[in-house]
């Protein structure tokens, strides 16, 4: 389901104006896109506070209701960018971008890690080295996360982009090389190998 924003459409603009609104607990933002006028909006300071805690650090398709006094627009839209204010924290604008439903968009979905590794049961210690992948799919198709197994890995490997392209429906930007989680020896521990290691270490030999 969309998360539902609404914003009034506004004919003031210009820094007094923006000024004017954030004292009144008001966020000024716009909306733009392919094709579309750049239209100047207000959106309530508590709705964006509100958002961004649900959303945390995801990406996710919004349905942005533009209101002028007489009619309800409805945009499917993403945020594209956050202005906040470095010292204060506060919330300056706010970049709502359209996107087309049938056309694949890219964003950064959260890395959940599934199972407990064998690594771990030995000893070892599960260090997450990617938090978000790079997701290209369709608007309403983006995941809530990317789900990583994580069962399988022995104390000294790691798992990477690549093995999850084909356990997922959707396409990784990433590189395949990226790696997603490892397991490490235990402090004082002697590391095993992974094949991978091993085989490198006989071509020196």
């Amino acid at each position: 389901m969309d998360i539902e924003v609404v914003a009034q459409l506004r004919t003031e603009r210009g820094k007094n104006e923006a000024r004017r609104l954030r004292q009144q607990d008001m966020v000024p933002a716009v909306f733009y896109g392919p094709g579309a006028q750049p239209r100047p909006l207000t959106v309530p300071l508590s709705r964006m506070e509100k958002l961004f805690r649900e959303m945390g650090e995801e990406e996710k398709l919004l349905n942005l209701i533009i209101e002028d006094g007489t009619t309800r627009d409805a945009k499917h839209v993403m945020l594209r960018e956050i202005q906040v204010h470095p010292a204060r924290r506060q919330l300056l604008h706010v970049d709502f971008y359209e996107v087309a439903m049938d056309q694949a968009v890219e964003v950064h979905v959260l890395v959940e890690l599934k199972g407990k590794p064998v690594g771990v049961e030995k000893g070892g210690s599960l260090n997450q080295l990617a938090r978000f992948l790079t997701v290209r799919c369709l608007p309403g198709a983006i995941p809530e996360k990317v789900e990583a197994d994580v069962s399988g890995l022995e104390i000294g490997q790691t798992l990477h982009v690549s093995d999850l392209v084909s356990l997922v429906a959707f396409e990784l930007v990433d590189d395949g090389g990226l790696p997603v989680a490892t397991i490490e020896a235990p402090e004082g521990g002697t590391e095993e190998a992974s094949p991978e290691a091993a085989e490198a270490a006989a071509k020196k030999k």
